[in-house]
């Protein structure tokens, strides 16, 4: 080995495992920023910077053990939150589609790379169809692009995601048949064991793991750094399963995030950890491993090399652009929608390695395929990164243009906290009813009442809601939490409303505390005398990713309010972070209202309308409430068009029917008139 600097004792490739830590952060930090100033993607900056100083670069780096596991760590990482962001409802919708492309996307590349392989280039039977098999894989290398453009929810990525498992699992069971052919007979047993031990896997995966998640959620409520190891220790046992199951460790990786999919929020405090660590840190580690196996020097040393690498990748571009283009016509997608299927599903790179050193190491196939494979990786890497950024920015422009309901006005939120222990909860509630959107933080505020111990409150309480803030999210997503003294809460809170121009408030009150008396004390009514903005009152007694229904209790004439769009947004977004079910009581008028919103919106949510009348509407609904559900009130300011004294009473019979269930009454912004007291110091 070269030692460059003896005294230090550098040698290359390095081998203190600080030293190359250290290198790989300072590519991870330089690489993006350096390739982006020259229009290179961030991903292919990162396989670009593997290159130079893998093995076959510089030689800085090797694939030693320590650096491939953070690799494959990085790889499972990847489909694990491919997974975790999957639109699960409409995949089910959309199975047909998927199933459809994803066969599309396996026989086509397949098809025609066996074709050319036998008898173009002249392989064996067992090598063209171990090459077909790889040429029929994709990873979703491309798909970070898509979770920074906020457009994972689009229609056609989860068809395109659904047709990746479809043809990655098909090419890998082929793998797993030639290897078995290369070793022996291909009988009865082999198919038997193989269906019972992925029978197994799935039954494991698909309702062990859901069922030991909400228990674990619900008994380690808050605990966000532990919650945050349990569901990696899933993801990795999950891909263990997989291979005793003799299953790619990725597709157990991609079933562990469909199997926690509901139960982490999107914005919840353990999502943003667990997206912020793996984009952070791991899948960067997985991209550079991909460019340290490119060997370019191969290239100059080999024509036929150069003769196989140009057939691939016409093969490989060619053969996933018509699955794409035929997925489009069927379905009559846009052409946006169908370039980003294509590039989103290009790109080879995992499962295309994997099959193919499992071969190179069986002799299958030689050296010359080996290197072929992993420049095609790289420029079909490319390819897709390219693809997905260019018409994913098309297609994130276009749901920005989109007009189908009124627009949210600028969603700024308060919460006012008088316990430190509560301000995790309040906060959860309102990233759940936060538009997705949105760029503005969250507002923390104390009111201290102006008396003798004022300034030692200040102190006190600052102190303890910013550790309490550090504790509740792992993101900005709350500002620097506000405390102020004044006459009384209620006013400060309205000043503190037409300060920071909020527009919705999320209180909370304690079970502990009697419902009539927070509900008919001083400081709710005085609040709600002083300000017009949408005001939440909730009392959140389990962690809200398990909430399976949502029960909305809504007098009539609600529809004319004009906070109406508003609260119903806000509990679709509930709706949409939970994946539950929503049953909106009321009448038939209302119904209606919120169909034509329903139509509009261009979301498909699942919704029941039950008709009912205010004084029957609670009993009702105590029979059928479940103690994971959430009730929503709609309630009313007083001398309001939506006012009604029989909902008004409703608070008076919770902590009789619902002592322990999850509760949000909501006053919708309506239009009032401020008291002038409060714009006037004395």
């Amino acid at each position: 080995m070269l030692h460059l600097i003896p005294m230090l004792k550098i040698s290359f490739p390095l081998e203190n495992p600080v030293m190359i830590f250290t290198l790989v952060l300072v590519i991870i930090l330089l690489a993006p920023t350096l390739f982006k100033k020259i229009r290179v993607p961030e991903i292919i900056g990162l396989i670009l910077a593997g290159v130079l100083v893998g093995p076959h670069g510089f030689n800085l780096l090797s694939e030693d053990l320590e650096f491939s596991i953070f690799g494959t760590i990085g790889l499972l990482y990847l489909m694990f939150l491919a997974g975790l962001e999957i639109d699960v409802k409409d995949f089910k919708k959309n199975k047909e589609k998927s199933i459809t492309f994803g066969i599309l996307a396996f026989i086509l590349p397949f098809g025609l790379t066996y074709i050319a392989a036998c008898y173009l280039l002249e392989f064996s039977v067992i090598a063209s169809l171990l090459i077909s098999s790889m040429m029929a894989t994709h990873t979703l290398v491309s798909y970070p692009i898509i979770s920074s453009l906020g457009i994972s929810k689009n229609r056609v990525i989860n068809v395109s995601i659904g047709g990746t498992i479809i043809a990655d699992t098909v090419a890998l069971l082929i793998l797993a048949v030639l290897v078995e052919s290369q070793q022996g007979e291909i009988g009865l047993m082999f198919w038997v064991k193989f269906i019972a031990y992925f029978s197994i896997f799935v039954f494991i995966v698909n309702w062990v793991f859901p069922r030991l998640s909400r228990w674990f959620f619900k008994n380690y409520d808050g605990q966000t750094s532990l919650e945050y190891i349990f569901v990696l220790t899933i993801v990795f046992v999950s891909a263990v399963i997989a291979e005793f199951a003799h299953i790619e460790p990725i597709i157990g990786a991609f079933f562990a995030g469909l199997a926690l999919n509901r139960l982490i929020p999107k914005g919840s405090p353990l999502m943003n950890r667990i997206v912020f660590i793996g984009h952070t840190l791991f899948i960067p580690f997985f991209l550079i491993s991909v460019g340290m196996l490119v060997d370019l020097e191969v290239l100059l040393h080999s024509t036929r090399l150069l003769w196989v690498i140009g057939a691939l990748v016409v093969l490989a571009v060619i053969s996933k652009y018509l699955a794409a283009y035929i997925t489009q016509k069927l379905f009559h997608y846009t052409r946006n929608e169908r370039n980003l299927i294509f590039g989103l599903t290009n790109a080879r790179a995992a499962s295309a390695i994997a099959i193919i050193i499992v071969g190179y190491n069986m002799g299958i196939v030689h050296e010359t395929i080996m290197n072929a494979t992993i420049i095609l990786v790289l420029i079909t890497s490319m390819i897709s990164s390219f693809v997905t950024e260019k018409y994913g920015k098309a297609i994130a422009f276009e749901r920005e243009q989109e007009k189908g309901i009124p627009a949210r006005s600028e969603e700024r939120i308060l919460i006012p906290v008088s316990n430190p222990e509560t301000l995790e909860k309040l906060v959860s509630f309102a990233i759940i009813i936060k538009d997705d959107n949105s760029d503005q933080p969250i507002y923390p505020i104390n009111i201290i009442e102006d008396d003798h111990r004022a300034s030692e409150k200040i102190q006190s309480y600052t102190t303890l809601l910013e550790t309490a803030k550090e504790q509740a999210s792992a993101t900005d997503v709350l500002s620097k939490v506000v405390t102020r003294i004044d006459t009384n809460v209620a006013d400060g809170i309205s000043r503190a409303i037409k300060e920071l121009s909020i527009n919705k408030v999320v209180l909370g009150w304690h079970k502990k505390t009697p419902t009539k008396d927070f509900f008919f004390g001083s400081l709710l009514n005085n609040l709600l005398q002083k300000t017009g903005k949408t005001v939440y009152v909730s009392r959140i007694n389990s962690p809200v990713n398990l909430i399976k229904k949502i029960h909305v209790l809504m007098p009539p004439n609600t529809e004319y309010e004009a906070g109406f769009y508003e609260w119903v947004s806000d509990i679709c977004d509930i709706c949409g972070h939970t994946g539950s079910q929503m049953i909106f009581w009321g009448y038939e008028d209302t119904h209606e209202k919120l169909k034509q919103f329903f139509e509009k919106s261009r979301k498909k949510f699942d919704v029941v309308y039950r008709r009912a009348k205010c004084l029957e509407m609670l009993d009702i609904i105590s029979k059928k409430l479940e103690i994971e559900d959430l009730l929503v009130i709609v309630k009313a300011r007083k001398q309001t068009v939506s006012y009604n004294k029989d909902i008004a009473k409703i608070p008076e019979k919770l902590d009789q029917l619902f002592p322990e269930n999850n509760i949000v009454v909501v006053y919708p912004e309506q239009e009032i008139k401020y008291q002038d007291a409060i714009d006037v110091q004395v």
